[in-house]
């Protein structure tokens, strides 16, 4: 948070990956456009976040089923048709729950539990805040004073907000069993209370542990705030790499499937980052030759290996193949991807295109 100053999110707005128009960065906003399901799947979003989720198989490439529009958490998804809410199994494709909001006003889905068993929503009304908890067998009702509030996550009995201030926002935490509102904001200890900068992308462990939010400010520089929803504490962790916005924002990041290292490249800055998770350190950066597609902010996307020994980015028509291992990055062209994907075995990358076309490449 040292080095992030507030930025005017509504310029870059339009550039933003997928819908992250707000100053916070809320599941439905910053939601990636590949994210792998287990179970040799991966769910891929070619129309953006707001759009409707392809589930790939990694094994053959080949589209398994389609599933509407809504926030997916883990491999549960909840769509919202007015006051309707549906819950989808993303494993299986099949509809597994249903529940009916109670509102006078129709409500916005901003995201879920971490587990995916309730869905969150928002009314915003006379100035004020109305969050609604919603799950198949009831709903639960917090009022907050002001416009000023989102939503950040959900896990437990620990709500996690977003309280918009003047230069950014805080991350603030509601204790659902005693309906309280802690007063303190999570914070990094060393690190002031207040986030600025451009919400950038978002990625989230797979037991629903934490969250990982990337920023970028108007000067380049980049950090990953690292929430832990378990304890209730934050960190920040600055990445490599400053002087260049649109270079920035090509920052891509995966978390390795033990959930222990989270990795960070830049095409535009040509870095590579690893952060122990644990540590909240980057342990390990080492550099490659940058891109050359800089002249506008564009977001990249990423896939990581089954061993964690291949990291692959791409950005507009490029694509880097990164070895983990060897500290080495390979440059190769390709004609664009919305999602990717390694196949079960390793040896082939799945890049899916426009109209769920899915391509192989071969893994360099």
């Amino acid at each position: 948070m040292k080095r992030l100053a507030p930025v005017l999110v509504f310029a870059v707005a339009a550039l933003l990956p997928a819908s992250a128009t707000g100053a916070g960065c809320r599941p439905l906003d910053c939601a990636p456009s590949g994210t792998p399901l287990g179970h040799g799947l991966l769910a891929a979003r070619p129309q953006g976040a707001n759009g409707g989720v392809s589930v790939v198989d990694l094994g053959t490439g080949s589209i398994k089923w389609s599933l509407p529009t809504g926030v997916l958490t883990g491999h549960t998804l909840v769509h919202e048709d007015g006051y309707i809410l549906t819950w989808y199994d993303a494993l299986t494709g099949e509809q597994t729950a249903t529940a009916t909001v109670v509102a006078d006003h129709i409500p916005s889905l901003v995201g879920t539990s971490q587990d995916g068993e309730q869905a969150v929503l928002m009314i915003r009304v006379k100035q004020r805040s109305t969050m609604l908890i919603v799950s198949p067998i009831g709903q639960k009702v917090i009022d907050l004073p002001t416009m000023a509030w989102d939503f950040d996550a959900l896990a437990g009995s620990n709500l996690y907000l977003l309280r918009y201030l003047r230069n950014g926002y805080q991350v603030r935490r509601y204790d659902l069993e005693t309906r309280r509102l802690i007063a303190r904001p999570l914070k990094d200890p060393h690190e002031s209370s207040l986030i600025a900068g451009t919400p950038w992308a978002r990625v989230s462990s797979p037991d629903g542990r934490y969250l990982f939010t990337l920023y970028v400010g108007p000067n380049g520089a980049t950090m990953v705030h690292e929430l832990d929803l378990r304890t209730a504490t934050a960190r920040c962790i600055d990445l490599p790499g400053t002087g260049d916005f649109n270079a920035a924002t090509s920052y891509a990041m995966e978390l390795s499937h033990d959930g222990r290292t989270l990795w960070a490249a830049s095409p535009g800055y040509g870095r590579v980052a690893a952060i122990d998770v644990r540590t909240a350190k980057v342990t390990l950066a080492f550099r490659f030759h940058r891109g050359t597609y800089t002249e506008a902010p564009t977001a990249s996307v990423s896939a990581l290996s089954l061993d964690g020994s291949q990291l692959a980015v791409s950005v507009g028509r490029e694509l880097w193949f990164v070895s983990t291992t060897n500290r080495t990055v390979v440059k190769a062209q390709h004609h664009g991807a919305l999602a990717l994907g390694f196949s079960t075995d390793g040896s082939k990358l799945w890049a899916v295109l426009n109209g769920d076309l899915v391509l192989a490449l071969t893994v360099i």
